[in-house]
């Protein structure tokens, strides 16, 4: 069970009591028992986890994924299978009609589909081994987030409140989860809390998992809130938290270089811009994304906040890349750059591996701290690691945003009863 803080509030709904001596009687105000069910991304903790068949406590399996992508019957039902499925799919939005056969977005290796031939099963997992390695085969990103979620302190008056976390590539998942609370029984409501950045393909994940779970809690209400760069009290507290981690990490660079010799590269996901438009070729039922534009204009507002000069790096599948951005600097005549992860909250995969490799030259680990690198053009790129909430101001913005976003959703429980 995945019960990661206690019930607040108390009382049985609508219970009657008598006065003492009175001859009256009095009825308590009735009580919401919410679940706050926080999904995160999720990663594995170690390479081998993600090899490991997975089945839910139902009994039902998880998958199979990647099927047409030549994966092994025996790894369709693994966590590193439902990533290549993923990811596969995103390809097809990049590339979306490799063996020009006019129909788009067909999930198969090509020439039979628009995966391209490069993006095999093997070379993909082959890779993930060889990035886990990179840096020592350890993700604290499930653990990390497991911290911010069991701290988050939510009271909204008539609620009693219940906190599990679930993730979209790691155990317990959203079925998982959703499976618990029908076990325990006695909730009237479910807060879906996504803990991603925008509209997406991960949101529109969550809305499916959670729509197909339903049946498992007897008709419960489910009501899901706005990913983080959505809502305006969310999207605060997380500039906020990277303001302060650009502010902070400004203290590595040497006292006696001038602010104007100084730039700060936003760390963005990157992901293909989807519309949910048919004017872009999107038909319904696809996937979609509006992570880009919205990522953007995100980084706009922090950039005001901000005394030096800043540009965007998307990680991959999305343009400017990270390498532009600092080549950028680079032709501005910058000599110091500061590299702060706007996307990701925690320490994981994409911040010690994906953000890290053309920041500083290699893989880095959280207690390294911050890595000084000098680039051939002499410009030094500073960077950590660590997530914005791993910081000791970000993890107060960040889980003060995580408690607004909660009782957002509670109270649109509350008013509809």
């Amino acid at each position: 069970m995945c019960l990661l803080a206690a019930a607040c509030g108390g009382g049985d709904d609508g219970m009657v009591t008598e006065a003492a001596n009175t001859g009256t009687t009095t009825t308590e105000p009735s009580t919401t028992r919410v679940v706050l069910l926080f999904v995160g991304h999720g990663e594995p903790a170690h390479v081998a986890d993600g090899d490991v068949v997975v089945s839910f406590p139902d009994g039902s399996e998880f998958g199979p994924h990647a099927a047409t992508l030549g994966t092994p019957v025996e790894m369709q039902h693994t966590e590193w299978a439902a990533a290549y499925d993923e990811i596969a799919t995103a390809m097809t939005y990049v590339f979306p009609d490799v063996n020009g056969n006019d129909v788009a977005h067909e999930m198969e290796i090509s020439p039979a589909g628009d995966v391209p031939p490069f993006f095999t099963w093997e070379a993909f997992h082959d890779e993930v081994v060889e990035i886990y390695e990179s840096f020592g085969d350890q993700s604290p990103h499930n653990e990390l987030l497991a911290e911010h979620v069991a701290a988050v302190d939510s009271h909204v008056e008539g609620a009693e409140i219940v906190t599990r976390l679930a993730f979209l590539d790691a155990i317990p998942r959203i079925p998982d989860v959703m499976w618990e609370i029908d076990q325990d029984g006695g909730y009237d409501a479910i807060v879906v809390v996504p803990m991603l950045l925008a509209s997406s393909t991960h949101t529109q994940e969550v809305e499916e998992q959670t729509e197909a779970a339903a049946a498992l809690t007897g008709g419960i209400d489910v009501v899901m809130v706005a990913p983080f760069f959505e809502d305006p009290e969310m999207r605060a507290h997380v500039k906020a938290a990277v303001v302060s981690m650009a502010e902070e990490l400004r203290t590595a660079v040497p006292a006696t270089v001038a602010e104007d010799d100084i730039g700060v590269l936003l760390a963005a996901h990157g992901t293909p811009y989807v519309p949910a438009d048919p004017s872009y070729g999107w038909r319904e039922g696809e996937i979609f994304s509006d992570l880009g534009p919205i990522e953007s204009a995100f980084h706009d507002e922090i950039a005001a906040a901000l005394q030096w000069p800043t540009r965007t790096g998307r990680m991959n599948y999305a343009e400017p890349t990270i390498e532009d951005a600092l080549a950028a600097f680079e032709e501005d005549g910058i000599g110091h750059v500061i590299v702060v992860p706007s996307a990701f909250p925690t320490a994981a995969m994409h911040t010690m591996y994906d953000v890290a490799k053309p920041s500083v030259g290699r893989p880095i680990t959280p207690d390294e701290g911050v890595v000084a690198f000098e680039r051939p053009s002499a410009m030094t790129v500073y960077y950590t690691a660590a997530g914005y909430a791993d910081l000791e101001a970000g993890r107060k913005e960040f889980r003060a945003g995580l408690a607004g976003l909660a009782e957002v959703g509670i109270a649109e429980v509350l008013a509809t009863r």
